[in-house]
């Protein structure tokens, strides 16, 4: 028999799940009511104040679970050994993996990044952040741009996580076919192609100095 502790937990998940599953529904975070999300598990919406303060605070509570996510991809990547034809490839696919088994919780996110209220869409924005910070890491350690400062590293890191989020919002359209997903991600890997063919050509002013 489950504790009270354990059916809190449940029940907090609960909440979580039906919120996301709402997103998609009704196609915005911030239209989301408490009324709606505890009507979808059957609870009485002044159960739902023993787990969030309100609506936004369950957001910033999925926020968490995006940089959860971000960070397991991190390191899924990172476990993995690729040669430098295969890395680009490979990343992405562990990445396009997740975010297909993380459906609803990457909906939530690509969404309030810009659309959601303000405090969210801050915590979002902070979380990508992280990823391009981390992913300037990757490529210092892996000696992938040699003799590029940080800053022209931090540039490629926006250009391929800006990049991968354009493709990442078409591979969220649940109406797209398996050939029209492919292509997406043949488009989205030619694109970081590029973006590192590029990288390794530019010299920026302060390196020519």
């Amino acid at each position: 028999m489950a504790s009270r502790e354990e059916k809190k937990a449940q029940t907090r998940e609960s909440l979580i799940n039906a919120a996301l599953e709402l997103v998609e529904e009704v196609g915005s975070f911030a239209n989301l009511s408490i009324r709606e999300i505890t009507r979808k598990v059957g609870l009485v919406p002044t159960s739902f104040y023993r787990h969030f303060k309100d609506v936004d605070d369950l957001g910033l509570n999925l926020v968490d679970e995006v940089g959860i996510s971000l960070r397991k991809i991190i390191r899924n990547g990172r476990q993995a050994k690729f040669t430098g034809d295969q890395m680009i490839r490979q990343s992405l696919n562990i990445y396009v993996d997740y975010i297909e088994k993380n459906r609803e919780l990457f909906i939530f996110a690509f969404q309030t990044r810009t659309g959601g209220p303000k405090a969210i869409q801050a915590a979002i924005r902070s979380e990508f952040r992280f990823f391009t910070l981390e992913l300037v890491n990757d490529l210092s350690s892996m000696g992938l741009l040699p003799n590029k400062s940080i800053q022209d590293m931090e540039m490629v890191a926006d250009l391929v996580v800006n990049t991968v989020a354009f493709g990442t919002v078409d591979l969220l359209d649940a109406s797209i076919s398996a050939q029209r997903r492919q292509e997406i991600i043949k488009r989205t890997e030619k694109q970081m192609r590029l973006i590192f063919l590029g990288a390794a050509q530019w010299r920026s002013k302060e390196m020519e100095k």
